[in-house]
């Protein structure tokens, strides 16, 4: 993508943006549940102004200090011989993820650990810290045992992962969306980024098809469909991790690149 066509995508963003009606992180607070149904959903990136237009109506959108597109930075943690990401692989629904995440934007940071207790619920503990965690100390130590079954001792940081993110909010239920775009990993050999895709995920007390988000992913040709962040910029930046299982969903991601609204 050319400079002036990434600017003018953002721009187009960005005035959709401007027309919802705002929240503020406060309200989030109230709303957000670290026990929750999550789904998620890929489309290209062409789609999402024509997306955010259908979806005005139903939602707000999360503005803090004047910004509504949020940019995140995140380490994920994994032993040296990838253990988290084989057991994503061999069973997704006992997923674990380790990660520490900084909002840019706020200058926040926390430690997280975020667990798959079934095909679409997940569990999420996380602690404030004041800066990005890089290396794991004796605190984040305490906090993994206190939430899972893994020795934080041959947990190493594994991954860099950033993107800038919308969140909207339901103005008539506790419902969530997050949409992620310019999605980049790097380590310390290399860099990639996975261009021309969307992200979404719809944050939920109890799975609900008759989500206006839901709805209009369907109208757009998007199903339901699994996505690790963390397994994708794995097996793309660590050759000696198996490409087997991960071909079907690299080929949708080179498909929605490329403008195919069916390939999700």
């Amino acid at each position: 993508m050319s400079s002036h066509s990434a600017c003018s995508f953002a721009d187009q963003v960005r005035d959709r943006l401007a027309a919802f009606a705002p929240v503020p992180l406060e309200a989030i607070g109230q709303r957000a549940s670290q026990d929750r149904c999550d789904t998620k959903f890929l489309l290209p990136q062409g789609q999402l102004p024509a997306l955010l237009d259908s979806l005005r109506q139903d939602y707000r959108v999360l503005e803090v200090g004047g910004v509504r597109l949020h940019h995140y930075r995140t380490l994920y943690f994994d032993t040296a011989g990838f253990d988290l990401y084989r057991r994503h692989q061999r069973a997704a629904r006992r997923a674990l993820k380790v990660r520490s995440r900084q909002y840019v934007d706020s200058g926040r940071s926390f430690f997280e650990l975020k667990r798959k207790i079934g095909p679409r619920r997940s569990v999420k503990a996380r602690t404030e810290t004041p800066d990005i965690v890089t290396e794991l100390s004796a605190a984040e130590g305490t906090f993994i045992a206190a939430h899972a079954q893994i020795d934080s001792e041959r947990l190493q940081p594994t991954i860099w992962n950033r993107f800038e993110r919308i969140t909207l909010v339901s103005k008539t239920s506790r419902e969530r969306v997050t949409l992620d775009v310019g999605v980049h990993f790097q380590i310390q050999t290399g860099a990639i980024q996975i261009p021309g895709v969307v992200v979404g995920e719809l944050k939920q007390e109890r799975f609900d098809r008759t989500s206006p988000f839901f709805r209009h992913m369907r109208s757009l040709g998007s199903r339901p469909t699994g996505f690790s962040k963390y397994c994708v910029g794995a097996v793309l930046l660590y050759p000696q991790l198996k490409r087997s299982q991960a071909r079907p969903k690299l080929r949708m991601l080179a498909k929605l690149a490329r403008g195919d609204c069916h390939a999700a």
